[in-house]
């Protein structure tokens, strides 16, 4: 090796310019290509939603209970409008069988709040005493039942609690398994159409009679999926009744 050949040795400071040059444009384009990186997966990133779940604000509302097709809370308490809140687990877990003996009747019910949008859930809180019969009788008009037609859309089957707030984002293939878990284990379906413009409409997903449908959507659960049916308004939510056979990715 000839006496002038430079070779860069550890412990010296003195490094070749020809290496420093290297090393300066080659970290120098590592960092902007990381950099380029980072922002395109940032702007192709789904909408989180503006879902919110204050799990350290819990009170008391008073309604009484509907079970079918799932567990709501028919209120006039909250917002200064009826509203009928979904009740549902803060776990992985449903609230059907402990509402069975106040099915009908007036209660007040402990939890917190989950909201997007104009949707309301009530997570109740996880101990025995989150229910009890209500002191004065709940007075609340018969539900309002209205047939809208029939329509045929696009959308996505998706547990209520995670797209509402409690996850985010709680919908896409990336949460599949987590909606399904909690569908499985008594949560509540929705199915979320979105047009061209990016605009929602959610439905409550029943079957063709308006029952509860859950073990017979789970492989869908998180998917695009095509679904046909009536659409029935029950006081403030609107139902999607369809045939669950029907149902197909899309």
């Amino acid at each position: 090796m000839s006496r002038n050949h430079k070779f860069f040795v550890g412990y010296d400071d003195k490094l070749p310019k020809a290496d420093r040059r290297a090393m300066i444009l080659t970290g120098g384009a590592s960092l902007l290509g990381a950099a380029l990186i980072g922002a395109k997966l940032a702007v192709h990133q789904g909408d989180q939603g503006s879902g919110n779940w204050d799990q350290g604000k819990v009170f008391d509302l008073t309604g009484r209970v509907e079970l079918s097709p799932y567990p709501v809370l028919r209120t006039a308490a909250i917002d200064g409008h009826m509203r009928s809140v979904s009740l549902v687990c803060s776990n992985k877990c449903g609230v059907d069988a402990q509402l069975t003996p106040y099915e009908g009747k007036s209660v007040w019910v402990r939890g917190s709040l989950i909201k997007r949008g104009r949707h309301r859930l009530l997570a109740v809180v996880s101990n025995a005493d989150w229910i009890g019969a209500a002191q004065n009788p709940v007075s609340l008009a018969p539900i309002a039942e209205e047939y809208l037609g029939r329509a045929a859309l696009n959308g996505e089957i998706l547990d209520a609690k995670c797209w509402t707030g409690a996850m985010r984002p709680g919908e896409g293939k990336t949460h599949k398994a987590c909606a399904s878990l909690c569908i499985r284990m008594g949560g509540t379906p929705w199915f979320v159409a979105k047009d061209k413009t990016g605009k929602r409409a959610v439905f409550v997903l029943t079957g063709p009679g308006g029952e509860a449908i859950r073990q017979e959507v789970l492989t869908l659960v998180g998917e695009p999926v095509r679904a046909s049916g009536r659409l029935i308004r029950r006081d403030d939510l609107v139902q999607l009744r369809v045939d669950p056979a029907s149902l197909h990715a899309v």
